[in-house]
């Protein structure tokens, strides 16, 4: 398309749609949505987002009667969709959503086609973290762009942004997701298309939701929306269309649904504060939302808590915590109403990426990806003060950090889960290393689990307990299987070796008591003791 076409395309766009809300949908459109398996996902029954999105409309207006049509396929990225539109020129393609052939949907006119794409280019680790990659996913998204437009002519090109990819704001692929966010603006401003501000809307959502519920959730799995992150969506688009009382609707549901509709409840958000120098100290920002007077706390031994800035109904406090317990608990008061905060125990991680070196297609061998710094991590050396300075190879120094299991994110919190996500952002071939020590009063026989709690991924673990193999192999083909080992009394070293290839990448490691009781008296250190 030439820049002439273009300029024709927003005059057009603009003649017809107006500068006023709610004059971009009409009652008898024809509605076309393409994306991946969210939208495969909330076009499948009443309670996705697709017919929520309808239904909202025809709450304000019975008279809106628009046609929905959900082209979502499970796994689609920017450029795998441009695939589609191309085979769906002269073939018929079906994706998730098995009534709908893309030939058919896109070979007859919509008034409105929304795009919303870039969750799995993140997730699948497909998309490069630099400005080129960033770059290519832009012109794929223009290839698809134009494609649609030649064959759909719709009148209104919408492009939703992505959701997110876990529930922090922060996290390694919303950094990233947001640097595609403004490619994705750039990119709509050239090709005469408009923005629907579904991203935004999930984070207004997220802390409308965390004041009054401080398990709010959006989504399921740290990807695909539950009953409130399907109202979100539907929010998100309707309020960028325009249908403002249809977008309050459902934002409001979207918190009904989230059981976050009580804002005189007592909760709380906190936040890991990120810190260079590797510490048996922890520290928080714990902010508490509260009607009922200055929260007090019960706190366990060697914590403390500061009084920084307040508001109304709020209050902001630095924690510094010694998380030397598998589950470590404080307690919040305020009035009649309480709260129990619960963190695990923390692991020190490492990550680099040396290469796709042991992997032959998507089975590793560790016998051919075994490297230097591997023994150093089976035996913990130097591990007295921090993490001793390792290489994966010439270049490509480990960095570490101390993990600390988050809501937001894989396992939501769970002593025994890492999530990657939390720490990097991984791509094919990335290694990572895990370290703890548990201290154990006596001797005893436990039994070790190993899985991988995603929904999807693959990877390779190899998981030592003083310096012992325990498991070699697919965390996913260990799960339902014990391992049988020992602690022995004093401190023991549990590490791990984790190589990554593609999708999400999480690990969960448990060691449970093999005579039944429960192991409440371990400790754990990220130090060498």
């Amino acid at each position: 398309m030439t820049r002439f076409q273009s300029c024709l395309y927003a005059l057009f766009f603009l003649l017809l749609s107006g500068a006023e809300g709610g004059d971009l949908l009409k009652p008898d459109d024809r509605i076309v949505f393409i994306g991946d398996s969210i939208t495969g996902q909330g076009g499948r029954n009443e309670s996705g987002w697709v017919a929520l999105f309808g239904a909202a409309l025809q709450s304000v207006d019975p008279d809106n009667l628009q046609t929905l049509v959900p082209l979502g396929g499970s796994g689609q990225t920017v450029g795998s969709w441009g695939n589609v539109e191309r085979k769906s020129r002269d073939n018929s393609v079906f994706l998730d959503i098995k009534t709908y052939d893309v030939r058919e949907e896109l070979g007859q006119p919509a008034d409105v086609v929304v795009i919303m794409l870039g969750m799995n280019d993140v997730l699948s680790a497909g998309l490069k973290n630099t400005p080129e990659g960033i770059e290519k996913w832009k012109s794929q998204y223009r290839d698809l762009i134009r494609g649609v437009r030649e064959r759909a002519t719709p009148r209104v090109m919408a492009l939703a942004t992505p959701t997110p990819c876990t529930e922090d704001p922060y996290s390694p692929k919303n950094i990233v997701m947001d640097q595609m966010v403004e490619a994705l603006k750039s990119l709509a401003d050239e090709e005469s298309c408009i923005v629907l501000p579904t991203r935004d809307t999930a984070w207004e959502v997220l802390k409308r939701g965390r004041m009054s519920k401080p398990d709010f959730h959006f989504v399921s799995d740290q990807v695909h929306p539950n009953s409130a992150g399907h109202a979100m969506i539907a929010s998100g688009m309707l309020k960028g269309l325009g249908e403002t009382a249809a977008a309050e609707a459902m934002y409001q549901r979207a918190l009904e649904k989230g059981n976050a509709l009580n804002p005189g409840a007592l909760s709380y958000t906190l936040v890991r504060q990120e810190s260079e120098a590797i510490s048996e100290i922890t520290r928080f920002q714990l902010k508490v939302y509260h009607q009922d007077g200055e929260p007090n706390f019960e706190l366990p031994d060697n914590w403390e808590i500061t009084l920084g800035k307040t508001g109304e109904g709020y209050s902001d406090y630095d924690l510094s915590a010694r998380l030397d317990r598998e589950i470590n608990r404080l307690t919040i008061r305020s009035g009649e109403q309480s709260k129990e905060v619960t963190i695990p125990a923390p692991w020190l991680v490492g990550t680099g990426n040396a290469g796709r070196t042991g992997w032959k297609s998507n089975v590793f061998d560790f016998e051919v990806g075994r490297l230097a710094s591997d023994e150093t991590i089976r035996q913990g050396i130097g591990f007295q003060s921090g993490p001793p300075e390792l290489h994966l190879k010439e270049g490509v120094p480990l960095v570490w950090k101390t993990f600390v299991g988050d809501i937001n994110y894989g396992g939501a919190g769970h002593p025994d889960v890492i999530d990657f996500a939390q720490v990097t952002y991984f791509t094919l071939g990335e290694t990572g290393y895990g370290l703890r020590w548990v201290y154990s009063p006596i001797d005893r026989p436990i039994s070790v689990e190993i899985s991988r709690p995603g929904f999807a991924g693959n990877s390779a673990v190899e998981l030592w307990l003083n310096g012992d193999t325990i498991h070699a192999g697919d965390p996913v083909k260990a799960k339902g299987r014990t391992y049988p080992a020992k602690l022995r009394k004093g401190w023991n070293l549990v590490s791990f070796k984790s190589n990554f290839w593609q999708w999400q990448w999480q690990l969960r490691i448990s060691l449970k008591s093999a005579e039944g009781e429960a192991l409440d008296d371990l400790k754990y250190s990220v130090f060498a003791l």
